[in-house]
């Protein structure tokens, strides 16, 4: 059956977060976040209903353009949302692939010429494409991964790359959704690896860990995600504390590499990563590594092949995360010599699923692995964005995925006690209550998430926006947000 869908109307509402450890990426320490969260209101098949997304505004990620500051670059994001609704509502009524197809050429269009860029066209996109989606499996009684295998989303992924004709998204995909998936554990750039880093009087004291020693130790970690920043000393000393920490460890720890688009160009990192192979220690970590992730500005990312010798000197694959801001980016990224792209709801959950099927298309040839997908997001927070994005990584059958929210913000606390309530009574495998609130669990070194598989996308929880502050009378001053 074809499902017909029209957006009615949206509401945005805004919380303010304060970080519980402060996280360095890049060029910015953020501190304070804020947190938006979108309703829609959406006729399925001539129902009406509610569906629900959020995420979190990040700043110095979507856009890092210098002169714009992190309030501007939330002003930005909050924008590009409002004008994703406005334009879905003015839409008529069409099938869920129309529908995102016809919002994704808008907003791109009305972004670039408003002067805003691909990747923050793509989140206003998105957050309008997971409530429509989540509207739709409200509305037939069906978790996401039945959405896509039964192709309740109708795509017609040859309207897009004519090389995925005859193919169905779920040739894809794994047989059945995973129930649990490997943590991935953030190392940002300020995070103390040992705990002669923390002074006394900056210590949380909150209970949970706050090394990178106590968090190896206390979620039995399988797989860390470290943040370089490009300058050598600092990074060889700080790869090499790590690296030692994990040998002693007795751990098989595997490593990802974030560069977060330090480097201006493939032969720069590919000289910075020669240096830094000179020391013992940070070459046993490179030999634990798996892949890096955009070490490159985006736009020299894109601009020609990869340099075979380059290539040769940085002996890893590299995938595109910030250069991935539209739908054909991973498909020109593999033409230029990168076999990986990150899945990031932030970046659309269709555009996902055509990457996924792109790289099984690809690996029929080119052998199983050879090109891949990632899952890299560590700002997803409870409840919605957070089970959300880990419902589309276990429909790609993504074996772990980046996940550091419940280290740099404190648990649950940013919800209502209805929602702390209803995340802990409908997701326990996934969320418990403490004596002082609720955390995510994560002591396993996994996230245990059938409870997921609910009609809608990922949630059986709806949040409360009149406990929120509408976008239109929210202050970005209230960020206080810096730039290092």
């Amino acid at each position: 059956m074809t499902h017909r869908l029209k957006v009615h109307e949206g509401r945005i509402g805004i919380v303010n977060i304060d970080a519980r450890m402060p996280f360095r990426f890049g060029v910015v320490t953020i501190e304070k976040v804020a947190s938006a969260t979108l309703a829609l209101d959406v006729s399925v098949n001539g129902t009406r209903l509610t569906g629900y997304a959020s995420d979190l505004l990040a700043y110095k990620w979507f856009d890092k353009r210098p002169e714009k500051t992190p309030q501007d670059n939330v002003t930005d994001l909050i924008g590009v949302c409002g004008d994703a609704i406005a334009a879905a509502s003015a839409m008529q009524a069409a099938n869920p692939f129309e529908n995102w197809r016809a919002l994704d050429a808008e907003i791109h269009d009305r972004a670039i010429a408003a002067g805003f860029n691909h990747l923050g066209a793509s989140f206003g996109v998105s957050m309008v494409e997971r409530a429509m989606i989540d509207a739709l499996g409200r509305a037939l009684g069906k978790p996401f991964f039945n959405l896509v295998v039964d192709n309740d989303l109708a795509l017609a992924p040859e309207t897009v790359f004519d090389e995925l004709a005859g193919m169905t998204v779920a040739e894809a995909l794994p047989a059945v959704p995973a129930a649990d998936i490997g943590l991935r554990h953030t190392v940002g750039l300020a995070d103390p690896i040992f705990a002669d880093e923390i002074a006394p009087a900056d210590r949380r004291g909150d209970g949970a860990p706050e090394t990178l020693e106590d968090y190896i130790a206390h979620d039995n970690l399988s797989y860390l995600k470290v943040k370089i920043g490009g300058t050598l000393e600092e990074d060889r000393e700080r790869l090499a504390r790590m690296s030692r920490l994990i040998e002693a460890t007795g751990r098989d720890i595997a490593i990802t590499l974030d560069g977060n688009e330090q480097f201006a160009d493939i032969d720069a990192f590919a000289g910075y990563l020669e240096t830094i192979r000179a020391s013992e220690a940070v070459a046993r970590l490179l030999g634990r590594t798996l892949f890096i992730e955009q070490p490159v500005t985006r736009d020299a990312a894109m601009a020609g092949p990869i340099d075979a010798a380059a290539l040769a000197t940085i002996g890893l694959p590299m995938l595109i995360d910030e250069a991935d801001g539209w739908t054909t980016a991973f498909h020109e990224a593999m033409a230029l010599g990168y076999r990986g792209v990150s899945h990031k709801n932030c970046k659309g959950v269709i555009h996902s699923l055509l990457n996924a099927m792109l790289i099984a298309r690809r690996n029929s040839e080119a052998g199983a692995g050879h090109y891949f997908q990632s899952a890299e997001d560590l700002s997803c927070l409870p409840i919605v964005s957070l089970n959300a994005d880990l419902a589309v990584v276990a429909t790609l059958g993504i074996g772990h995925v980046e996940r550091n929210g419940h280290h740099y913000f404190g648990g649950l606390g940013h919800l209502t006690p209805a929602e702390i309530e209803c995340a802990v009574g409908h997701h326990a495998d996934l969320y418990r209550s403490e004596a002082d609130g609720a955390r995510l669990v994560t002591e396993t070194g996994r996230l245990h998430i059938a409870s997921l598989q609910v009609p809608g996308l990922g949630t059986a929880c709806a949040p409360d926006l009149d406990a929120m502050t509408p976008a239109a009378q929210w202050d970005p001053a209230t960020l206080a947000a810096r730039a290092d």
